[in-house]
């Protein structure tokens, strides 16, 4: 970058010569550049002289600033950095942006002003100011001329708000809160300032005064690279000059290793399937890079974490308070995947499913800058619904895209991680080929966690031991066989004493193997100790969590929340990134599974409970049990299984894995269920009267059924609506007749039950299922209706990935009803059945059963039970895509019937009497756009 000519020691001269050669400097600066000194800042030398060094900053065709004459005004009174701060009393500007107001210099107290300038001297410190003004005020003029800062390209880095552009914004203000992130204060009021404010540190840094007052990782032209080079590509644009290369930025170089980066992906931990914490997903981003000289192992490759900073604060009402009301920051952390994994895959047993952006080359390398700059400034709002880790990878993104492309978050009042990536899949880039290919590619390799391991383990144990009845007598495979059940127990000691019978249940199985198939069953009986080894690590990283969790609530009880506030948390962070040599000597610990286990290793917490201490010992029996395995795993390896290749046996096993994955992924659809709509047009067929036409129209915030298959969605076993509605209207002549509505607030089902090894009770063998919502039919007596219902769910049948299922449900349902006079509150029980089976063909086409049955109490004036049924069969039959569109057609038929139960006539009557009450046929036909 251009640096100033040093100032002049000389003072202000006194005699005749000196102020004829300060009036015709004074009088030269008005005709070279239209800047007009008068009174005593036409008098002061030195003033003179930093006008002359800021002017000779800037590239010479911008040295004249357009908007025609500009005076510099000196008052006599002093303000913090010698300039105004826009108020009344001590404006910047006046008369239309004709007058610079300048002041008498004064030390402040800003923290970011001052960072990178305490190794100038005071008097360096007030020339360094004095150009820098002059810088501000030539800039503001060219971006008024030029709107530079209202451009997107600019606007994005600190993401810009507009009045009115989002809800409750009623001012132009940036999303990064972080003070540290701008120049200084009053880079913060507007896009405008932040630009000028900006420019007057890149013409004028630090080291223009003094060659060594910064290191040079700390320069600001090694920390704001996306500002300059947008700052560059703007006077670039303007053809008002170039800037010099920012030159060898040795600690961002390093870290960066920009020639041998592959590719960027955007990882999604998905959710497991139990916990409905967990549905919404987490979006992170992985820079993939080339293996170099040096192999670095998997562990050690980086990941962004876009979080919200929480601290160790509790999670409880008030924690999610602040978590949907911005108590915390989101922030961007450099962590790497072993920290990753150690969380996701094992504690929390999520797999994190990989998708690769496909940018250009200048986009990769933008996106690193990002990445750097954001991890040291990038503090965003947190708001759970809107401003959360799918906004800020967008934040990142949009921040580095090429040619003025920008992705649009996919809502305004709720931003999805998974509709994200709908998002980005939707949107078009051009290859290094020409062709067009979607910005977001799925990469059939997921990153599998522990428990999801675990169950295909157990599916291909089961496998390994059909195959090994073909190659063993009887008697050889009962010991294993009996080993293989003492293995499935939900009880660490019976476990751990099977893993002690495994090696001579193996050895013998082997020894009575015919000769020419004992090769086959040694593969077969090493891959099953491999299999059974990995469902017991699931058990023992279950156990972790859950000692974990124990712990933290220990700590919490003690009330050393405060040691652990978030605020404090991104103070501490914050000071650390200020400077880089504090960054090199201090390795950061960014996992926060890591700042948890330091923080519970070192603090005193109370005595657990009887149940906390019931867990932690089966967590010690857990953990033996998990010695034993492989403690067994090693005998047969050194032993009788020595002659197997354990790497042929990983790289087979990852073959079937990857394989299978991609089998899924080509026939699943790629959209998650966020945003949906549905519109239908069929029949009814009420008790009484003639069929008439219906038309619905469906809409869904979220809606992912039991059993669909989504590249961007949710676990297939899980379903989850949210604010899920559907409205029935008679079209005829005039206004529409309203037959009914249906509103779902929130409801959850899963069918996926724990693992048998990591079973506690009953529940843990069952799926369950809650919803909330409201429903209206204009020809009930009561037509309004609230409900809430909960069910346990028992699957009696299913396949792997639950595309197709048969489950029952047992629960209870409490509802209130009401009309204009009357409400009536009722309770019972809820009997459902569940059918699912998949059809051939892409995108997850299925034949859908759901039936109901409920009973239930009235209260009130008349009280008594009521009986209600409906059943609903459904067709989801995928057509394919049509240019960026996915068409699903959903013919169905409804029936639903409610009333009270007449008594059978005897034994002698030829025939049953009708239940009373009313009925509703519907056939339909729905048409769904993706």
């Amino acid at each position: 970058m251009p640096h100033a000519a040093p100032f002049p020691n000389a003072e202000p001269g006194t005699n005749s010569a000196q102020a004829s050669s300060l009036a015709s400097r004074v009088a030269a600066l008005e005709a070279t550049t239209g800047i007009i000194l008068r009174d005593g800042a036409a008098r002061d030398a030195s003033l003179v002289s930093d006008v002359e060094a800021g002017l000779a900053a800037l590239p010479p065709a911008m040295r004249r600033p357009p908007g025609g004459r500009l005076e510099f005004v000196l008052h006599p009174e002093s303000a913090p950095l010698g300039l105004g701060d826009g108020s009344k009393a001590l404006p910047d500007w006046s008369e239309h942006r004709e007058q610079f107001h300048l002041y008498r210099y004064a030390p402040t107290t800003e923290r970011r002003a001052t960072l990178r300038l305490s190794r100038l001297s005071d008097a360096e410190t007030e020339h360094l100011w004095r150009r820098r003004a002059v810088v501000h005020a030539v800039m503001q003029r060219w971006d008024d001329a030029k709107g530079w800062s209202q451009r997107r390209q600019w606007r994005r880095l600190d993401g810009w708000i507009l009045p009115f552009e989002r809800p409750l914004t009623w001012k132009e203000s940036a999303s990064i809160t972080y003070a540290g992130a701008f120049s200084r204060a009053r880079g913060q009021v507007s896009a405008s300032l932040d630009l000028i404010t900006f420019a007057e540190e890149l013409f004028i840094p630090a080291e223009s005064l003094r060659p060594d007052a910064l290191p040079v990782d700390d320069q600001v032209r090694c920390q704001e690279l996306s500002k300059a080079r947008a700052l560059t590509e703007f006077l670039a644009e303007a053809q008002l000059g170039t800037l010099s290369a920012r030159g060898d930025c040795p600690a961002f170089d390093a870290w960066a290793e920009a020639d041998a980066l592959s590719h960027l992906e955007v990882l999604l931990i998905a959710a497991t399937g139990r916990q409905p914490q967990s549905l919404f997903g987490h979006l992170l981003l992985r820079p993939v890079w080339r293996e170099g000289a040096v192999v670095q192992g998997p562990s050690f490759e980086r990941v962004v974490q876009l979080v919200a900073l929480t601290g160790l604060e509790s999670k409880g009402l008030g924690y999610l308070v602040k978590g949907m009301t911005g108590g915390y920051s989101t922030v961007f952390l450099t962590g790497t995947l072993g920290d990753i994994s150690h969380e996701s895959l094992e504690l929390e047993q999520r797999t994190i499913r990989r998708f690769r952006l496909n940018l250009t080359p200048g986009e990769s390398q933008r996106m690193l800058e990002r990445i750097w700059e954001l991890e040291r400034r990038g503090y965003l709002g947190y708001y759970f619904f809107t401003d959360n880790c799918a906004a800020a990878l967008l934040f990142l993104l949009n921040g580095a895209l090429e040619d003025g492309r920008h992705v649009r978050a996919p809502g305004t009042l709720w931003v999805l991680p998974t509709a994200t990536l709908d998002t980005l899949a939707k949107t078009d880039v051009v290859d290094a080929n020409g062709r067009a290919v979607s910005l977001l590619e799925h990469l059939p390799d997921a990153f599998e966690s522990t428990g999801d391991r675990a169950r295909r383990a157990l599916t291909e144990q089961e496998r390994l031991l059909t195959r090994l009845a073909t190659l063993l007598p009887p008697h050889a495979l009962a010991p294993l066989r009996d080993v293989h059940r003492h293995l499935q127990s939900s009880e660490p000691d019976v476990r751990r004493a099977g893993y002690g019978g495994m090696t001579h249940a193996v050895t013998t199985a082997l020894a009575s193997a015919p000769s020419p198939a004992r090769a086959e069953a040694r593969d077969a009986l090493h891959a099953w100790v491999a299999q059974a080894v990995r469902v017991e690590r699931a058990a023992v990283d279950q156990a972790e969590a859950e000692v974990l969790a124990i712990d933290r609530e220990r700590l919490l009880d003690l009330d050393l929340r405060r040691e652990g506030r978030a605020s404090d948390g991104a103070l501490d962070r914050q000071r650390l990134f200020e400077r880089e040599d504090s960054v090199q000597r201090k390795l950061a610990v960014l996992d926060r599974t890591a700042v948890l286990q330091q923080a519970l290793a070192s603090a005193t917490k109370r005595p657990p409970t009887p149940d906390e201490l019931k867990a932690l010992v089966r967590a010690g029996r857990t953990e033996a049990a998990f010695a034993a395995a492989t403690d067994a795993q090693g005998a047969l390896n050194d032993g009788p299984l020595a002659d197997v290749d354990p790497r042929a046996f990983l790289a087979s096993d990852h073959q079937r894995k990857t394989e299978a994955e991609a089998t899924w992924a080509r026939g699943a659809l790629r959209e998650s269920g966020a945003a949906r709509t549905v519109v239908s047009a069929g029949m009814d067929f009420p008790n009484t009267g003639a069929a008439r036409p219906v038309v619905s129209l469906r809409t869904s915030a979220m809606n992912e059924a039991l059993g669909d298959a989504r590249l961007h969605g949710f676990q297939s076993s899980s379903e989850l609506r949210v604010l899920d509605g559907e409205l029935s209207v008679e079209p005829r002549w005039g206004v529409p007749r309203i037959l009914g509505s249906r509103l779902t607030l929130v409801g959850y089902r899963t069918l996926l039950p724990e693992l048998p090894q990591q079973r506690r009770s009953v529940s843990d063998s069952l799926g369950w299922g809650a919803e909330a919502g409201m429903v209206s039919d204009s020809e009930r007596a009561l037509p309004f209706r609230a409900l809430v219902q909960a069910e346990a769910l028992g699957v009696v049948a299913a396949s792997e990935r639950f595309d197709t299922f048969l489950a029952v449900g047992l629960g209870a349902r409490a509802t209130m009803d009401w009309g204009q006079l009357q409400s009536v509150p009722a309770v019972g029980p809820r009997l459902s059945l569940s059918h699912r089976t998949g059809l051939p063909g892409p995108g997850g086409s299925a034949l859908r059963l759901e039936a109901a049955y409920a009973p239930a109490w009235h209260a009130g004036a008349v009280s008594g039970f009521t009986h209600e049924a409906n059943a609903t069969l459904q067709v989801e039959w995928y057509l394919g895509r049509i240019a960026h569109w996915s068409v699903l057609l959903t013919p169905r038929a409804q029936v639903q019937w409610e009333g009270r139960l007449a008594s059978w006539p005897g034994h002698g009557s030829g025939r049953a009497s009708l239940p009373e009450g009313w009925a509703r046929r519907r056939l339909a036909l729905g048409v769904e756009l993706r």
